[in-house]
This record gives C-alpha cells, structure tokens and sequence, in this order.
C-alpha cells in the first residue's frame, strides 16, 4: 500500500512541477535565469519545511507525502542540467547565481517553512 501511495504522490508531484514549471517560464520570458525550476525547487523546500515540522508520525504518510510527492515535485537533476547548459554556453555568471540562487534560496525556504509551522 506504501509502495502505490508514494507512486501516486510522484505522479501527483512530477505533473504539478510540469504544469507549475511551465507556467512561471512562460510568464517569466525574457529572464537569463531558468526560473520556473528555480522557483519550484525553492516552493518544495518550504512545503518539506512545513510538511517536516508537523512531525508526522504515521511512516507511510511521511514516505508519501515527503519521498513520493516532494521528491517528485522537486528536481535536483534538471537543476544540474541546466546549471551545465548554462556554464556550456559560457554563461558563467548566470550559472552560479542560479547555482547560489537554488541552494541558498531553497535551504532558507526549507528553515523558514520549519519556522512557519511552530
């Protein structure tokens, strides 16, 4: 039952990423910055954040909700491909202000979303 939850809660977070992704790209253009990952990375942080301080003690929701969904919703490898996809086109800059952008922004998201659910 655990192993289908997180499959739906990835689906549910991949679809949500691509839609909410796609959305704030294309009202985002002109930007130099991949902004719509940017964005969501650091919108999934601080719903981990949240999601992780309500300390649920129910283990499969926990692996639903935070492996299946946040996992999902978040995407460390389209960060790093387009981090790289920005360094090949001699974007160096721009590069590592998305770099320090995502790590900065999405670690302060996640502490924040930790505080907000005292």
């Amino acid at each position: 039952m655990t192993l289908a939850g997180i499959f739906i809660g990835g689906g549910l977070g991949a679809m949500l990423r691509f839609w909410l992704g796609n959305v704030i790209t294309a009202r985002a253009k002109g930007l130099s910055l991949p902004i719509g990952i940017l964005t969501v990375n650091i919108l999934g942080a601080l719903g981990l954040g949240i999601f992780t301080r309500l300390d649920v003690t129910n283990a499969s929701v926990s692996l639903i909700i935070g492996t299946g969904f946040f996992g999902a919703f978040t995407t460390f490898s389209t960060f790093s491909v387009e981090s790289v996809q920005l360094l090949m086109a001699k974007r160096v800059m721009e590069s590592l202000l998305y770099i320090a952008l995502t790590l900065c922004g999405s670690l302060l998201a996640f502490w924040c979303g930790w505080t907000i659910a005292m």
